[in-house]
């Protein structure tokens, strides 16, 4: 999966359609537009970044959905099931747009009540996988290089870093700040040249060599210390660069981590009193655990996976655990929690109507990939219920 960048969005979205969603704010973005309504996404992003909080967040929704909604065909084939359920036969009218970008966001602009229920209906039918997302928070607190001579340094380095596997030649950096301390840096690499058969503009069959881009992201937390990272190749990769990272854009050395250290501690999820303290005006109406993996202490392989039915309600994953453990006359105490899957119910009120997202041990949490909304949600309540301990 790709994790949400807001410049790759503006990139994928056609010019016309662009300037119309631009245009079409509450708060229209300071931008020129010329007669073929082309302008440098960069102009746009810093015109939209520049926008009051209010109307600024309101848009980073929107282009997160829009960007939920372009990845793969799911976002599209939902549009279409829910505008056939309203009566509307949307095929013909999305088939003419160039991408699946424009097609999400013409939705948006030009079919608000079915866009609301596609979008709610899509996060529902799946879960972003956050499998390759690791949390360490014992790095160092600094500012970060930020400007264009951080950002080409880090490209360098990252570049180095991937040659050594025969690919990443070619980087480019993007970076976004989130909030007042978080700071986002994509990492764009070329990978390996790869053969795709595709259709030319005749509707003919034909092959290309082609060197595509993959993505490491760094989400630096510089008021508690914390790096999270979205890469593939686990702890071979993820190590080296956490370190390269601190060395290049924080300019300071990072320290060996000490051994068995976790981000997460979830053993408190075995208990069914475990207390989901929330605060009123966050609209959280129920907190319930979806589902939990348990290893078992002194066993090197094997595992029970517990999954809820969520018609059941809450103790519905405590009554399958109690009637497992009878089962196979297991203690608690012989059990440790190694996943869990968490979900708050929602008033609707300013964050939607759910947020559900998985954490795994030892730092291991999918809230990067959800809303920027939703995600400040998760992490509060994470902290505060002692979850998140890095």
């Amino acid at each position: 999966m790709t994790q949400f960048n807001p410049k790759r969005v503006l990139r994928q979205v056609s010019p016309p359609l662009l300037r119309e969603f631009c245009e079409r704010q509450d708060q229209p973005l300071d931008v020129k537009w010329d007669g073929d309504a082309v302008v440098k996404v960069d102009d746009i992003f810093d015109a939209w970044q520049r926008l009051p909080d209010g109307p600024r967040r309101r848009i980073e929704v929107i282009l997160h959905d829009v960007d939920d909604m372009a990845s793969g065909d799911d976002g599209v084939r939902v549009i279409i099931e829910e505008g056939q359920r309203n009566g509307e036969d949307l095929r013909g009218e999305l088939e003419r747009m160039e991408s699946r970008y424009d097609r999400a966001l013409w939705t948006f602009l030009n079919r608000p009540g079915i866009w609301d229920a596609a979008v709610r209906f899509a996060k529902a039918d799946s879960l972003s996988c956050g499998r390759f997302w690791a949390k360490r928070g014992d790095i160092p607190k600094a500012d970060p290089k930020t400007g264009d001579d951080g950002q080409r340094a880090l490209a360098e380095a990252m570049s180095a870093f991937y040659r050594e596997q025969g690919r990443g030649h070619n980087c480019r950096v993007d970076y976004f700040p989130r909030g007042n301390a978080h700071d986002y840096f994509f990492v764009y690499l070329s990978d390996y040249a790869d053969t795709y058969v595709n259709f030319d503009e005749g509707g003919n069959f034909h092959r290309s060599t082609e060197r595509r881009a993959f993505e490491v992201v760094f989400a630096y937390d510089r008021e508690n210390g914390a790096l999270e990272m979205f890469a593939k190749g686990g702890m071979k990769v993820v190590e080296p660069l956490q370190e390269l990272f601190c060395n290049v854009v924080l300019a300071r050395k990072l320290k060996a981590e000490e051994a068995g250290r976790s981000a997460y501690a979830l053993d408190g999820l075995l208990d069914r009193t475990f207390r989901f303290d929330t605060d009123p005006e966050d609209g959280i109406e129920e907190v319930s655990v979806r589902s939990l993996r348990l290893a078992i202490i002194g066993r090197r392989r094997g595992r029970i996976t517990l999954d809820a039915d969520p018609e059941r309600g809450r103790e519905c994953i405590y009554d399958m655990l109690e009637e497992d453990l009878n089962r196979r006359r297991l203690p608690r105490t012989v059990l440790h929690v190694s996943k869990g899957t968490i979900h708050f119910k929602l008033n609707g009120n300013g964050h939607g109507r759910s947020l559900t997202f998985n954490v795994s041990l030892p730092n291991h949490c999918d809230l990067k990939s959800k809303r920027e909304d939703l995600r400040l949600l998760g992490e509060k309540y994470l902290r505060r219920w002692e979850i998140d301990v890095a």
